[in-house]
């Protein structure tokens, strides 16, 4: 891939792909994993002459997989391949990504020697089925690493379609975890067209009537990111990894200035978020718990009963914002935080809408801040709407059948959430979820939510010896340190992988 040949491809398709007219093409390296997973579909070009679209896909080693849309699974090792390759049809996204392709394709010229990614441990996989094939859809509860952790997200289904008068989902063990499904639920929300119907973190449904996009987003050293942030693409910004050094503290957030338009006057925003935990994120999870060792069983029992260790944990998380991320407001007074962002499994982001109270806002322009920890944080779109949330038309439904990998019926544990478990210990188990749908109003446009609730464990088999409560005290204890710890074991991480 360090050739000069290469490095001349790379440079005419970058002038190629700033002059396109009608199509915007991403090339990628199979190890940009985060794009890849990002994206709804890939396009893979082989040595010997094959085109092949892909959904679903994910890096392994020096294997790329994914899913045909006929769900044949391929594997495809990284030297059959010829090229990777993300397509869209919009003209005007040219010129606006032609620093991100830049990006990209100066990415696929150095990564040859690049580091297989971390397998990340998070939540359950849930399938959508769209009349023909299934679709994988969302990833909720991250970060739930334990039933005292267990919570409750809602997710937009996009690829769901009635069939039969029916909705159908798959749940899925895809990971070395096992996973607790307490409930799931389908929120059908009938609403007008041409408005978006999104929920917030407690369920509430938000309808989008005149969302606003930024007028311009800068990082601390005053680069321009708004291209990044501006619409929701598959393209997420995240933490320039080459810019971080930990003996640096000030290197180890990431700060992100938001200006949108306000009427003034207005109380209230509804900010729109498209965002998720990083592969590493994830990954950390695990790691944090291995610190442990024998005691976890111990940690794990504390916070189930929400003892201290629970209490310690959830400050951690926001003082930290390793999974929960503040939303700081500039205001008359100053800077206030106004809201907390939840993370998400590192595989799928969804929308989510948090309600903001903007009356102490002066002026036309309301000024987000976000400092997202190094490395822990992708992120895909912000907007902000004003506008007063419409009439919509609720139902929610049940699971009427839920057959599970052993062909038995187990809807009864997952109507509500009540401490009984849909329990899946092992990779390749799943139940497949049946629901009745409702009729609709054909003059409403409907979209689909899953409600989720549930809990996993991660196997962690290296789990042993005496806990490392030098370090577990500088993590809660010291602000930043917890910064510090995760980025030195990425790096050592990443230089193992090199030597190897």
């Amino acid at each position: 891939m360090h050739t000069k040949g290469f490095k001349i491809f790379t440079i005419l398709f970058i002038v190629l792909f700033v002059c396109s007219c009608s199509k915007t093409t991403l090339y990628l390296s199979p190890y940009e994993d985060d794009s890849i997973h990002a994206a709804k579909k890939i396009i893979i070009e082989t040595n010997d002459g094959r085109t092949l679209e892909l959904k679903n896909s994910t890096v392994k080693g020096q294997t790329l997989i994914g899913y045909t849309k006929y769900r044949e699974k391929i594997k495809l090792d990284y030297s059959s391949i010829k090229s990777v390759r993300i397509e869209k049809t919009d003209r005007g996204l040219a010129i606006v990504y032609s620093g991100v392709a830049l990006v990209f394709a100066w990415l696929a010229i150095g990564v040859a020697t690049a580091p297989e990614p971390p397998p990340s441990k998070c939540c359950p996989f849930i399938y959508s089925f769209d009349g023909q094939h299934y679709h994988f859809d969302a990833e909720p509860y991250g970060a739930a690493i334990c039933e005292g952790l267990k919570r409750t997200e809602w997710s937009e289904l996009e690829h769901l379609v009635e069939t039969g008068m029916q909705y159908k989902i798959l749940i899925t063990n895809e990971l070395e975890e096992t996973q607790y499904i307490d409930e799931i639920k389908l929120i059908v929300v009938d609403h007008l067209q041409g408005t978006q119907v999104i929920s917030d973190t407690m369920g509430r449904i938000h309808t989008i009537s005149n969302p606003l996009n930024p007028r311009k987003v800068n990082n601390s050293r005053g680069e321009n990111l708004t291209p990044y942030f501006s619409q929701r693409d598959g393209i997420f910004w995240q933490t320039e990894i080459e810019r971080i050094d930990p003996a640096e503290k000030e290197t180890l957030r990431d700060e992100i200035l938001i200006e949108f338009p306000k009427p003034v006057g207005a109380k209230k925003a509804k900010l729109l978020v498209n965002a998720r935990t990083s592969l590493w994120g994830a990954q950390m999870g695990e790691r944090f718990l291995t610190l442990y060792g024998d005691a976890l069983e111990d940690w794990y029992a504390d916070v189930n009963r929400h003892g201290p260790a629970y209490h310690k944990v959830m400050s951690w998380y926001l003082e930290e914002e390793l999974y929960l991320l503040q939303i700081r407001v500039k205001t008359k007074t100053g800077w206030k935080t106004k809201g907390t962002i939840f993370g998400s499994g590192p595989f799928v982001s969804k929308d989510k809408v948090y309600t903001l109270d903007v009356s102490d806002v002066p002026g036309d322009t309301l000024v987000i801040k976000l400092t997202p920890p190094a490395n822990f944080w992708n992120i895909d779109q912000l907007a902000v709407d004003y506008s007063e949330n419409l009439p919509v038309n609720i139902t929610k439904i049940e699971p009427v059948m839920a057959i599970d990998h052993r062909d038995k019926d187990v809807s009864e544990v997952l109507i509500a959430t009540d401490n009984t478990y849909l329990i899946l210990p092992e990779i390749g188990d799943s139940a497949e979820v049946t629901f009745l749908a409702p009729p609709q109003d054909q003059s409403l446009q409907r979209t689909v939510i899953l409600k989720a609730c549930g809990y996993y464990d991660i196997h962690l088999d290296s789990v042993r010896g005496k806990p490392r409560w030098d370090i577990i005290k500088r993590l809660y204890g010291e602000p930043g340190f917890t910064h510090k710890f995760a980025m030195d074991e990425y790096l050592n991480w990443e230089s193992r992988n090199d030597e190897n």
